[in-house]
């Protein structure tokens, strides 16, 4: 699976990996965190045990309105589980391919709970990215680093508003100034019509 690539301008950079499944601990889901991007690479699985190639996904910071982590029990993953359970059960008397699908089952069962983090962007659609349920607590612990940089960036983007909007408001009270001496000049040359401006 390809590393992150993070852009040489950023900083702060923060990765971590974790295992995306309870049984095939050794593939792995990789995130990270700058100053300016969330960056995600994880492995594609078919029934969550045979890897299909990955996927990754960038986020800008500008564009992130909040990150929570949740648990969530898949249903479908439960119920077909049982379902290769009950199967591999009658089969294992056939030998190996009972214990394949009994092994299959297992994997589903294991997996049917997962820890997600879910990335909402300013418009409301939000993005997940699941981990073993194991790897809930190591999963928060990136959430807040998320957040640390998520509020910062969001406290640095409303300085910059507050100052361009201060500044704004000196650029209208300078160009009133101006307006009011060149007025006041004209007035002086009206009534004095003799005088050197």
């Amino acid at each position: 699976m390809p590393n992150l690539q993070f852009a040489p301008g950023e900083e702060n950079i923060t990765e971590q990996s974790f295992s995306p499944s309870v049984v095939m601990f050794w593939l792995k889901t990789t995130m990270g965190v700058s100053n300016t991007r969330i960056a995600t690479t994880s492995p594609n699985t078919l029934l969550g045990v045979i890897p299909l190639g990955y996927g990754d996904a960038m986020y800008p910071l500008a564009n992130v309105a909040g990150v929570s982590v949740n648990t969530k029990l898949s249903v479908s993953r439960l119920i077909f589980g049982l379902i290769l359970l009950a199967m591999g059960s009658a089969a294992s008397s056939a030998g190996a391919l009972g214990l394949i699908i009994v092994a299959m089952a297992i994997s589903m069962l294991a997996n049917a709970m997962s820890a997600n983090l879910q990335i909402t962007n300013n418009a409301g659609g939000v993005s997940t990215v699941s981990v073993s349920i194991l790897e809930k607590a190591k999963l928060e612990q990136f959430r807040e680093q998320i957040n640390q940089r998520l509020f910062a960036d969001h406290a640095a983007l409303r300085h910059g508003e507050h100052m361009q909007v201060q500044n704004q408001q000196l650029l209208t009270q300078q160009q009133q100034l101006d307006a009011q001496i060149t007025q006041n000049v004209m007035k002086q040359q009206e009534s004095d019509p003799g005088q050197q401006p």
